[in-house]
């Protein structure tokens, strides 16, 4: 689990000079100041690109795209992040965007598109802000629940194919007077498997111990339902809820037709 306390967060902003469009440079500090934490100026798709390839991609966080300078290069990235199975949240940012663009960056895991005004103000700014943070906010769950998940596949990976099958007695209910019977064994030699999952997963009891194996297998079918509608590529990575996507935020919308 991450600390929040001591945690460092990262805004990566792709855009001129690490900047977004033609926003004024204190906009760097006005970014540092929302999420708390650094801001990675990168200058190019190409930069993004080599950074993810290389496994140099900091979370939690989120990156911002400027539309007007990578147009669609921005989905190279999102290929890129989804085969490095990075699920690092993406904010795309333009004056004017086709609807085109605007459903395969949503289709693809964005976090949001905000269309803005030739001229942000105040409340634009104070709107990217509220993406970023809720973004972040995405980010910190997800790497909390990726690295949970990583640890328990672990643990299940380790088993052996008796604690296994032990294992999905006890997830089925079955007592362990029951469990001997079913496999033929002794009592003792069932309770002796019993406790070793218990140690395994750091649990106190059986409750417990199938909470959290449920919960593993939850977010298993979940990866496996991402993998088989959304993801073209070979490899898993969280992505964002379909009830979460599909905002596009706007001040003074403009879309093309």
């Amino acid at each position: 689990m991450i600390d929040a306390a001591v945690e460092t967060t990262h805004i990566y902003v792709l855009g001129r000079e690490g900047r977004l469009d033609d926003r004024p440079s204190g906009d760097q500090d006005w970014l540092e100041s929302v999420a708390g934490r650094d801001v990675v100026a990168v200058a190019s798709c190409d930069q993004m690109l080599e950074l993810v390839a290389k496994g140099q991609v900091r979370r939690p966080g989120c990156l911002l795209v400027d539309y007007e300078l990578v147009g669609d290069g921005f989905q190279r990235i999102q290929a890129a992040l989804l085969q490095a199975k990075c699920s690092l949240p993406m904010i795309l940012v333009a004056k004017q965007i086709g609807i085109e663009a605007v459903v395969h960056a949503f289709e693809h895991g964005a976090w949001t598109v905000m269309v803005q005004p030739q001229r942000p103000g105040a409340e634009s700014k104070d709107s990217l802000g509220d993406h970023v943070q809720q973004a972040i906010e995405w980010d910190r769950f997800q790497v909390e629940v990726e690295s949970e998940h990583t640890r328990r596949s672990a643990i299940l990976k380790g088993l052996t194919e008796r604690q296994r099958k032990v294992l999905d007695c006890v997830m089925d209910g079955m007592p362990t007077k029951a469990i001997a019977a079913s496999h033929k064994v002794s009592k003792r030699l069932i309770e002796f498997e019993r406790s070793h999952l218990l140690s395994a997963f750091g649990v106190a009891g059986t409750a417990e111990l199938t909470a959290v194996v449920g919960e593993h297998r939850t977010v298993e079918r979940f990866l496996d339902s991402q993998s088989r509608a959304e993801m073209p590529v070979e490899g898993r990575a969280f992505r964002r809820p379909s009830l979460l996507r599909g905002h596009v935020s706007s001040a003074a919308a403009c879309l093309d037709d």
